[in-house]
């Protein structure tokens, strides 16, 4: 229970058992066992670990609980070598048994890296399996370096398209973006481990918002809430702070963080989770101030789920975490815009037509007298640019989908590049 005292406005919980959960975190492929393995989730241990692996002794070696090996007649207990159809082979091969060892679950948390056969190939038929049931599927997905090639960049693309059409909430996260977090001294062992602890941290968040007492109108039915359906783009962020003026400095820390600033984040947002977990001297009026800030900097609409985790054994501290959804709108018309006739044949998505524009065209012709010399000034128009955010590379490649990618310097050179560099251009009309 969550109590307001009105003297100090501050918040306060009493002991209140928590509804069980049958929640299972699992590691699929190599990459995403190691995290799973390192995960430190201290009071949590209602929280089933789990790994799927086609490598045997990775498997021997690994401290996790519940294992299973797949593909066994596949690769003969090795790994996949990097080759996407070998881990969908193996993959295939333990349909059966992939669906028992998920079992009946209230939410499944798949991590795994992208990028390479077994984790990309075995993320997918788990996910698939998964929506079959009740179980309410998310999902941490971290992405190559660039100077992993781009044939590992380009499986882990055709990863995440095939996740999406299951998972609930998917929540990339690309290793060069996290790197911005490191310096020029940082090793190659200490960038990947940054992936790692940001899966560390978005776990603990989720599992401290449905797992200890003392919740602020947030439960397991209020995540469901958020993600509803397959589908759509999931954003995620924490901010951490103690000590000195820890609320704003905790707001400063969410908004630079880097998987909120990367380019293909949408600007709105349909529904939006915060979790916010502080000491007892959090008051009300602090997490109401916070709340309408991250709302406004992050684009969320009406739908919001608020939750309050009270730390008793910290104070001047503050995390808050950030979940949240934003749904396709594919065959939307796009806003402020009339319909035109378009040629069938043409690759046009949404493109805004400017009411000015129609205007011109629909206005009868009317001989001029005098032209002026100020007319031929062209005024800048910003567009709304949300129709042009997909969700996969694929579908940024218009006239060129049908074709072999151009990749130069690990960029696919027929995706323009305003889509590619995240670059919000401007009309002139």
């Amino acid at each position: 229970m969550i109590a307001l005292n009105a003297a100090t406005d501050s918040l306060s919980i009493s002991e209140t058992p928590s509804t069980h959960l049958n929640i299972k975190i699992m590691g699929i492929g190599g990459a995403g066992t190691n995290v799973v393995q390192k995960l430190q989730l201290g009071d949590f241990g209602t929280v089933r670990l789990a790994a799927v692996n086609t490598d045997a002794q990775a498997l021997a070696n690994c401290s996790i609980a519940e294992k299973l090996m797949i593909g066994g007649s596949v690769t003969r207990g090795l790994g996949t070598g990097g080759e996407l159809d070998v881990g969908k082979a193996a993959a295939e091969s333990d349909r059966e048994a992939i669906a028992t060892f998920i079992g009946d679950l209230d939410l499944l948390i798949l991590i795994v890296g992208l990028g390479g056969g077994t984790g990309t190939a075995t993320a997918a038929l788990v996910a698939e399996i998964a929506a079959g049931t009740n179980v309410l599927l998310l999902t941490f997905a971290t992405l190559p370096f660039s100077f992993e090639g781009s044939r590992r960049l380009r499986i882990a693309e055709e990863g995440l398209c095939e996740l999406r059409k299951w998972v609930h909430g998917l929540i990339p996260l690309p290793n060069d973006v996290l790197l911005q977090e490191g310096d020029d001294h940082t090793s190659v062992l200490d960038a990947f481990a940054i992936a790692d602890q940001w899966i560390g941290r978005g776990v603990q968040a989720l599992c401290a918002m449905l797992l200890k007492t003392g919740l602020i109108n947030q439960d397991f039915a209020s995540l469901r809430s958020v993600f509803q359906t397959p589908g759509g783009k999931t954003i995620f962020g924490i901010g951490r702070a103690s000590g000195g003026d820890y609320v704003k400095d905790a707001l400063d820390d969410l908004f630079l963080c880097p998987l909120l600033h990367m380019a293909d984040r949408p600007k709105r947002l349909d529904r939006m989770l915060i979790q916010v977990i502080g000491g007892a001297d959090l008051s009300m009026s602090q997490v109401n101030e916070m709340v309408s800030l991250v709302a406004k900097r992050l684009g969320s609409r009406e739908d919001l789920v608020l939750g309050a985790v009270i730390d008793d054994t910290g104070s001047h501290s503050l995390e808050i975490c950030v979940l949240g959804k934003a749904e396709m709108e594919r065959n939307a018309p796009a806003r402020n815009a009339k319909a035109t006739n378009v040629p069938s044949s043409a690759k046009v998505r949404h493109m805004p037509v400017l009411e000015s524009e129609i205007a011109r065209h629909d206005s009868p012709s009317v001989p001029r007298v005098h032209t002026s010399k100020l007319t031929k000034k062209k005024s800048v128009v910003s567009a709304n640019q949300d129709e042009f955010n997909f969700s996969e590379v694929d579908d940024q490649r218009g006239y060129f989908e049908k074709t072999d990618r151009n990749d130069y310097k690990n960029e696919d050179l027929d995706v323009p590049t305003y889509l590619r560099r995240g670059i919000k251009i401007k009309l002139k009309v």
